[in-house]
């Protein structure tokens, strides 16, 4: 079994949707349980928006129920633009497992997200010139990696331009993260027979989208998907299951609610998205942002869910037992123009 730590459930998604990709059996777990018969299990410690000191405890709690199952390697999930208590999970991961360094790698060449001269980059802007310097609870105002990681002899972050500098040949003892690319890079290596994607794609006539993540928003998540179709409706003047009925297509967003923080705004969203869903067997619902989509399955009371291998780039395709298909995303990425 290969185990995924990663800080909230779009990441976790990712991951485990690259391994679905490539033929392995992967699930995405908010309570970590060994007794899966999946070769890749993703754990979402929900910990990016905690404080570090409860980030770090359960993150350590995790690594070492992870580390008694004796997982063929761990690989530690981070935000790719660095968001989130990512020294302190790091070092906890360590110290429960004792794995005795990190490669921390959070580019994303595949997207244009690099570390030159330890410098990360966004489309050749820095990053502390991007919207993510104005991120309201992690704000990253300079875009120079080692400044994160402060006295950390035990984390390594090299450069990463392209791809080829991802495919590292690391120790047994060292601990692996960052971001999708490297994931899916340690991949490869693992098992280069199952390094090209296996896709299954299912059909869904109706599709309705939850987006409470404020970077899809500042970049204009609304009007992009208004161009394809979709009818926007606010927390406020959200309707019942009957809109299916004038549409197909229908994204859902906080609107004048935007401006709350934190678990208020999400589980408003989630509250105002369950009249659409309710009883409906014929959806697919996107659910963009970590916060966003473990508010809604929380709702639900999923804690598992089978992995699809769908292939979207950046999108995870989760099933929950019985359940409607979830394709969940991490806010910071644009929904692949293939997916509706």
């Amino acid at each position: 079994m290969i185990a995924i730590i990663a800080d909230d459930l779009s990441g976790a998604a990712e991951l485990a949707g690259i391994a679905a990709a490539r033929g392995w059996r992967a699930e995405v777990q908010t309570r970590f349980d060994p007794s899966s018969e999946a070769e890749v299990i993703a754990i979402d410690t929900n910990t990016r928006l905690k404080s570090e000191t409860e980030a770090a405890r359960i993150v350590g709690g995790v690594a070492r129920a992870v580390a008694a199952a004796r997982p063929s390697w761990i690989f530690k999930k981070t935000d790719s633009v660095l968001r989130g208590h990512i020294r302190a999970e790091i070092a906890a991961v360590l110290a429960a497992t004792g794995l005795r360094d990190c490669v921390f790698i959070p580019a994303n060449p595949s997207k244009s997200r690099v570390i030159r001269g330890g410098r990360y980059f966004i489309a050749g802007v820095p990053l502390d010139e991007t919207a993510f310097a104005r991120d309201p609870w992690h704000p990253r105002r300079s875009s120079v990696v080692r400044e994160w990681f402060g006295e950390a002899p035990a984390i390594h972050t090299p450069d990463a331009e392209k791809p080829g500098d991802l495919d590292l040949e690391l120790r047994p003892e060292t601990l692996a993260a960052g971001a999708a690319d490297f994931f899916a890079a340690r991949l490869t290596r693992s098992d280069p027979s199952r390094a090209t994607e296996r896709v299954r794609r299912f059909a869904a006539p109706k599709t309705l989208v939850v987006c409470g993540s404020l970077a899809a928003l500042e970049a204009g998540r609304a009007s992009e998907l208004s161009r394809r179709g979709f009818v926007i409706r606010t927390i406020a003047d959200a309707e019942g299951g009957q809109i299916w009925g004038k549409t197909d297509k229908l994204l859902l967003v906080p609107g004048a609610a935007a401006s709350s923080e934190g678990a208020p705004l999400t589980e408003a969203l989630a509250a105002a998205a369950l009249p659409l869903v309710d009883g409906r067997a014929d959806l697919r619902i996107g659910l963009e942002g970590g916060a966003t989509a473990l508010a809604f399955i929380a709702r639900h009371g999923w804690t598992r869910f089978a992995v699809a291998p769908e292939g979207f780039t950046g999108v995870g395709s989760l099933r929950p037992p019985g359940g409607p298909l979830l394709c969940v995303k991490p806010g910071s990425y644009p929904w692949p123009g293939e997916m509706f």
